[in-house]
């Protein structure tokens, strides 16, 4: 319980400090309406499918994009617990396609992961701005190739990952990524995942 409240923090706190950055409501200032690969019914599974193809106007954060999910497949190994439930200290960002004509994709955070078919189940821990229907703690299905970040909650009450939140540090104003820092660990991959 104490994760998903502090889940829910960060994600509220990183959409304050997006919007304290210069996003408008409806807008997501580091995306551009970039393309998620279509990932047919009858798909490979997960381990086999391609990479999440999503374009940023920002450099850091298709950085970020691009460690965030080079080092998913530790992350979600590390996490995988018995009959496909993953660890309840994992959260992942997950890109969505939307019915909006203006935003095609929105990112959201998922937590209480576990396995299904080809793919993953979770419920939404952030509240979603472009899905109709659909509020903080509502299910959601996805395939390996949507996962655009993840988070980790170490044993200190900090988290690993978080690489999208990482590269905003930066732009955000203080005290927010002062604040946002104190709950990061200094590295984003444990250790023993290297």
């Amino acid at each position: 319980m104490l994760f998903h409240r502090t889940t829910a923090l960060l994600c509220a706190l990183m959409g304050f400090a997006l919007a304290a950055h210069g996003a408008t409501e409806g807008e997501i200032p580091f995306d551009t309406p970039g393309p998620v690969i279509e990932i047919p019914d009858k798909a490979l599974p997960p381990g086999v499918l391609d990479v999440l193809k999503v374009r940023s106007s920002d450099p850091a954060m298709n950085q970020a994009f691009g460690l965030a999910r080079a080092s998913l497949p530790a992350a979600l190994s590390a996490t995988e617990k018995k009959h496909g439930y993953f660890s309840p200290s994992l959260a992942l960002y997950v890109a969505v396609r939307v019915d909006d004509p203006d935003k095609q994709i929105e990112f959201v955070w998922v937590d209480n992961i576990r396995r299904k078919g080809k793919g993953f189940t979770g419920s939404l821990a952030s509240h979603p701005r472009f899905m109709p229907g659909k509020r903080l703690r509502a299910p959601i299905d996805f395939l390996n190739p949507q996962i655009a970040d993840w988070a980790v909650q170490a044993r200190d009450g900090r988290y690993y990952g978080y690489f999208t939140t990482r590269a905003r540090l930066d732009s955000i104003a203080e005290p927010l990524a002062s604040e946002l820092r104190s709950m990061l660990v200094d590295t984003p991959v444990p250790q023993l995942w290297q």
